[in-house]
C-alpha cells in the first residue's frame, strides 16, 4: 500500500518541480520612464547650487586720466568719481559725476573757455567673465547715458597795429559784405548736450580690494543746444564737441569688503 501511494505522488511531485516560473514583462514605456527617472537622479546629483550673493560688493573709482592728461598738456581738465554695484558678479550698475572745463586758444586765434562744470553718466557694464566664479579680474562691455549743462565764452585775439597803436579785431574773421575784420566777445553763452556711450574696458585687482581699470569709449553726441554766437570747443564729460569722439578712462577702484567675506 504504501509503495502504490508512493509511485503515486511521485509524478505529480516531479511535474510541478518542473514547471516554468512566470517573468512579469513590462512594456517599452515603462522601460523608459524608469530609465528616464535613474537618468533624473543623476543629473540631480550633479547641480551646484549658486553661491554669490546678488549683492556681491560696491565699488568707488577715482579716475586718474583726466588730471594726468591735464599735466602731460592736455587743453582741458576734468576730475571723476565712480560708484557702481556688482550684482551675481555679472551686472555693474554704474554712474559716474565729475567736472570739466577748459582754457585754451585755436589755430585762428579764438578763445575758447568753459569754467570747471559737473556732469554725468548712468549706465550698465556686463562681466564677460562672470562664469568664472570669485573673479577679482575680468572684462566688461557696457553703454552709459550722458548729460551735461554748461557755460562757455567765445572771444577773438585783439591784434595791435604796427602804425598807429590801436587794436584791431582778429584779421581771419571777416565781414563778407564790408570786408572788414569782426571782432567779437561772447561771454556766458548756455549749452546742454545728451550723448550716448559704447564702453569696453578690463578691471584688474592689484592688492587686496584695490583694482585698476581701463577703458576706451565710442561717444555719439544725441541731441545738443549750444549759444548763437559760436559752438562750444570742449564739452564737459563728453569731450571736443562734434557728433561723435573717442574717450579713454584710468582708474584707481576700491571695493568695500562684504561683511563677513575677505576677497
Amino acid at each position: 500500500m504504501l509503495l502504490l501511494l508512493f509511485f503515486g505522488l511521485g509524478p505529480l511531485v516531479c511535474a510541478q518541480e518542473q514547471q516554468p516560473r512566470q517573468v512579469h514583462k513590462i512594456s517599452k514605456e515603462e522601460a523608459d520612464r524608469i530609465r528616464a527617472g535613474k537618468g533624473e537622479k543623476k543629473k540631480e546629483k550633479t547641480v551646484v547650487p549658486d553661491t554669490i550673493p546678488l549683492f556681491n560688493g560696491l565699488y568707488i573709482g577715482l579716475d586718474l586720466y583726466g588730471p594726468g592728461a591735464k599735466l602731460l598738456g592736455s587743453d582741458f581738465v576734468s576730475e571723476e568719481v565712480q560708484v557702481a554695484v556688482n550684482l551675481k558678479n555679472r551686472f555693474i550698475p554704474t554712474l559716474e559725476l565729475g567736472m570739466g572745463g577748459t582754457d585754451t586758444w585755436s589755430e585762428t586765434g579764438i578763445h575758447y573757455k568753459t569754467k570747471a562744470t559737473p556732469y554725468f553718466r548712468i549706465g550698465v557694464d556686463y562681466n564677460t567673465m562672470a562664469k568664472k566664479k570669485n573673479k577679482e579680474s575680468f572684462l566688461y562691455a557696457g553703454l552709459r547715458y550722458g548729460f551735461s549743462t554748461f557755460k562757455y565764452d567765445v572771444a577773438t585775439l585783439p591784434v595791435s597795429d604796427p602804425i598807429w597803436g590801436d587794436n584791431f579785431g582778429n584779421p581771419g574773421l571777416t565781414d563778407d559784405i564790408w570786408k572788414g575784420s569782426i571782432p567779437f566777445d561772447h561771454p556766458g553763452m548756455k549749452a546742454t548736450m545728451h550723448w550716448l556711450e559704447i564702453v569696453l574696458g578690463v578691471k584688474v585687482r592689484i592688492l587686496r580690494n584695490f583694482n585698476m581699470g581701463w577703458s576706451i569709449r565710442m561717444k555719439y553726441k544725441l541731441s545738443a543746444s549750444i549759444g548763437e554766437y559760436g559752438d562750444p570747443w570742449y564739452v564737459p564729460g563728453f569731450g571736443k564737441y562734434k557728433s561723435n569722439t573717442m574717450g579713454l578712462s584710468y582708474s584707481l577702484i576700491y571695493k568695500l569688503p562684504l561683511q563677513g567675506r575677505r576677497r
